[in-house]
């Protein structure tokens, strides 16, 4: 079966049983696509993952209720299409073709997720909600808990997932995968443990970049910052808490805000070196950043420890 295809960004996919999803398209392209498809027809909505710069071929079916083009004064009176799209069913696309007036997903076959898991299939299923960030608990080296908490696209309340992952991995990987999981599901609107995988040497670099960019360009503000959210860590955490109160103590000295902000940085970073003890070998100071700094293992993931972890996790927020 083929359908025509929209992308989505940052995995914002709508339930796969019923649930909706309702925006504002300005692009001409897409709103070509919806009109071509029309009201009560089905369409093929994919992740677009800006880690690989390519769709996603596991998405939703789901079936155009409502839409309606007009123009809004407040996008500079351009023409923009309300649309409201329900989501039917979970599916993957064979093959994506990309005409100068549309997008069609071809070979497109349905998937049953809730029979895949529980038939013990790791997966987390991130349509109808929006991870916005998590946390790991750790009572002992042998009880630790990861939380994931986000967001009801239809309705707004706060939901999350929960898993107590245990001794299956050390503290530093259960806080490394968490971040994994979060970007999965932002990047792919689901969590395998090929796209955990993925999302784990994405955001190791990421984060390894962060701590190299702020060093070289003295920016303590950009350590724990990636594409996925701001990393809470102690390093994170020390280099906001030291600018702030540096930066503050500068202004109160009667420093100008640009001096002051310049100090800030300077002391900011000669402290997280010397507290953390950090290396001023850059290469050194990376690993370290991330290691010791950050607490994350960027060590090699292996598949059958990682489909291990996703299994303490339910299929999604309402499972």
């Amino acid at each position: 079966m083929d359908y025509f295809t929209i992308p989505i960004l940052n995995g914002a996919l709508p339930r796969w049983d019923g649930g909706s999803i309702e925006g504002l398209f300005l692009e001409p392209f897409f709103i070509k696509t919806i009109e071509n498809a029309r009201v009560g027809k089905e369409i093929f909505l994919c992740p677009f993952s800006s880690d690989s710069d390519s769709f996603y071929p596991i998405g939703v079916i789901g079936r155009i209720e409502d839409f309606e083009l007009k123009r809004y004064p407040q996008f500079g009176d351009m023409h923009c299409m309300y649309a409201k799209i329900i989501g039917r069913r979970r599916a993957k696309a064979g093959a994506f073709k990309i005409s100068a007036d549309s997008i069609t997903a071809s070979d497109v076959e349905d998937m049953d997720i809730e029979k895949m898991s529980m038939m013990g299939y790791p997966i987390i299923c991130g349509a109808g909600w929006i991870a916005a960030g998590g946390y790991t608990q750790m009572k002992s080296a042998s009880d630790i808990t990861i939380t994931i908490y986000g967001y009801d696209l239809e309705t707004g309340k706060k939901v999350g997932i929960q898993g107590e992952v245990n001794d299956l991995v050390t503290p530093e990987k259960a806080h490394t995968i968490e971040h994994g999981i979060i970007r999965s599901l932002k990047q792919y609107g689901i969590c395998t443990p090929k796209t955990l995988r993925n999302s784990l040497i994405h955001e190791a670099h990421e984060l390894k970049k962060s701590v190299e960019t702020g060093f070289k360009f003295r920016l303590p503000e950009a350590i724990g910052i990636t594409s996925s959210g701001v990393c809470g860590n102690p390093m994170t955490n020390m280099a906001h808490f030291y600018l702030n109160r540096e930066l503050s103590d500068g202004l109160k000295n009667g420093y100008d805000f640009i001096e002051s902000l310049d100090k800030a940085r300077k002391k900011t970073l000669s402290r997280l070196e010397k507290e953390l003890e950090i290396s001023g070998d850059r290469g050194m100071r990376v690993l370290q950043g991330l290691k010791k700094g950050m607490v994350h293992d960027d060590s090699q993931d292996d598949l059958m420890i990682l489909s291990k972890v996703i299994n303490c996790f339910p299929l999604n927020p309402w499972d």
